[in-house]
């Protein structure tokens, strides 16, 4: 069964500037590296997360993504692609990119939310566990409902198709005029944007976006995340209210 792929529009205002140390690919080669992500919150639902050896992703949009094949069409599956990037830039004919994401499996979660998905049964309560306290939580309290968290490929399974997050040169993340892309593609996108829904990308479309991504990232930031000295360190935090919440409970 073929892959099929999303673009994935994110609030801006859950995506915050943060410090951190990994490993990043520079010119084609593994390095040690630290600069700047866009990642959610800490403190509140971090999705998709990315402090962990495999990155998931289970709550935003993603229950809205097609999980099962219709007749002989493609679903997410193995191979797929899930572009995020920022509603706000969307609005102002930008895209602007925090993380490429190409899912390694579906992890199911039990009916009637009974738990989590089995390969993370460890991290069920599990206060001690990051996994827990950053991602799994939140459907337990009420801010969301799990129903499948996909997990991602990453560069030191699979050197060849991998999760990363695109940054420029200049420390800044990935973006281009919308412009740039084909009539089709750009036009699929901008019915999108009003509402925020996901926009669902054929291959054809898939490559034609990575192909623009790689073209203009400078540092692929591949994994091994860890907020500089263990601290949480954002720049240029604020608190937004999402509805009667705030955002630090999670995002719409």
């Amino acid at each position: 069964m073929q892959p099929l792929h999303y673009l994935i529009f994110h609030p801006d205002y859950a995506r915050k500037k943060t410090e951190v140390k990994g490993k990043a690919l520079i010119e084609h080669q593994l390095t040690d590296w630290q600069g700047n992500v866009w990642v959610d919150e800490p403190d509140g639902n971090e999705d998709p997360f990315v402090f962990s050896e495999k990155w998931l992703y289970s709550y935003c949009h993603a229950t809205q993504l097609r999980r099962s094949p219709e007749s002989n069409d493609a679903y997410i599956t193995e191979g797929s692609y899930i572009f995020f990037c920022s509603g706000d830039a969307a609005h102002k004919r930008t895209i602007q990119l925090d993380t490429v994401f190409v899912v390694d499996h579906a992890a199911k979660w039990p009916d009637k939310q009974q738990g989590i998905p089995k390969e993370f049964k460890q991290d069920y309560q599990n206060n001690k566990s990051s996994l827990w306290e950053r991602h799994f939580k939140y459907p337990f309290i009420g801010q969301h409902t799990g129903k499948y968290t996909y997990v991602s490929r990453q560069w030191f399974d699979r050197k060849d198709e991998y999760s990363f997050l695109p940054i420029f040169d200049d420390g800044d993340r990935v973006k281009f005029d919308l412009e740039l892309l084909t009539s089709e593609l750009k036009s699929k996108i901008e019915n999108k944007i009003r509402g925020k829904y996901p926009v669902m990308l054929s291959e054809e479309h898939k490559t034609e976006l990575l192909k623009i991504i790689l073209s203009l990232t400078s540092i692929q930031v591949v994994g091994n995340l860890k907020r500089q000295d263990d601290n949480i360190n954002i720049i240029d935090s604020y608190i937004t209210g999402c509805g009667a919440k705030s955002v630090r409970m999670g995002k719409c």
